[in-house]
């Protein structure tokens, strides 16, 4: 599927005097379809691998805990957007995802980003395919890890401060048209495995989070991801706008002396 050299979702990370192969994959957290085309091949990898990690072990989800910091205490979005703002939103969330903002008027805009985000895709498939990985890897009696730990999950969360939430989510009902383009580009950017252009755009979208959202959590990831690699074989998937860019997980596994390799991704 790969066109260029550096054009795959899937890399083979190795050290000559280790005697394991590993695996980094760029998943997106969508139930679209489209993005589980390659998934014989991908489900095939995971199997010559000991153990599975996603960004986070999916079995430590709290549930309440999370909900808990993406509600907030004593405001609601209706205070916070100015009239002409929240009537915006309230069609735009509505017509996304069926919910009446009035529903959601104490989550953080944070959530209604997110939420907004995951109703651009289609839902064809019964899980996202972050999870839908998880799921095939315990099946399979795969070791399950997590790269980042829920709780530090959750402090990524907790620095994402009120003002650059609200300052992004005003941008986004200001030009909700270029929101859906550049997340459908991001999509498209995906399915070409063109990892370079899709940091590019996950970058840009990002804006004022991207420190808290890529940077620091890629430099966190390579390091868990090195520390596993160096005692087994392991199938890692994270996000797939963490793997390029100067900063990116990729390019920090190979400061640390791993080889990286594009995997051409096969279809069936």
């Amino acid at each position: 599927m790969a066109k260029s050299k550096q054009n795959s979702l899937l890399w083979r990370i190795s050290k000559p005097d280790l005697p394991y192969v590993s695996y980094v994959f760029g998943t997106m957290h969508v139930k679209d379809k489209q993005v589980f085309r390659d998934i014989d091949f991908v489900e095939k990898t995971i199997l010559e691998c000991q153990s599975f990690a996603a960004e986070f072990n999916l079995d430590d989800l709290d549930q309440p805990l999370l909900d808990q910091y993406l509600t907030m205490e004593g405001l609601r979005l209706s205070q916070l957007l100015k009239p002409k703002y929240y009537a915006k939103l309230e069609k735009i969330v509505l017509e996304g995802t069926g919910i009446q903002l009035r529903f959601l008027d104490n989550k953080t805009p944070f959530f209604i980003i997110s939420i907004l985000t995951e109703s651009l895709f289609q839902s064809e498939m019964p899980e996202a395919l972050d999870r839908y990985l998880h799921e095939f890897a315990k099946t399979n009696e795969k070791q399950i890890l997590g790269i980042e730990k829920f709780s530090e999950q959750i402090e990524v969360l907790k620095r994402l401060k009120l003002k650059i939430q609200l300052k992004s989510l005003i941008s986004i009902i200001k030009n909700y048209k270029n929101f859906k383009r550049q997340h459908f580009k991001a999509a498209e950017l995906y399915l070409k495995q063109d990892i370079k252009a899709l940091y590019q755009s996950v970058k840009k979208s990002a804006k004022g989070t991207r420190k808290i959202l890529i940077f620091d959590r890629n430099k966190v990831m390579a390091d868990r991801i090195a520390d596993f690699a160096a005692t087994q074989s392991i199938f890692c998937a994270i996000g797939a706008g963490h793997l390029s860019g100067e900063k990116g997980v990729l390019r920090l596994l190979k400061q640390k002396g791993y080889k990286i390799r594009p995997i051409k991704i096969v279809a069936k």
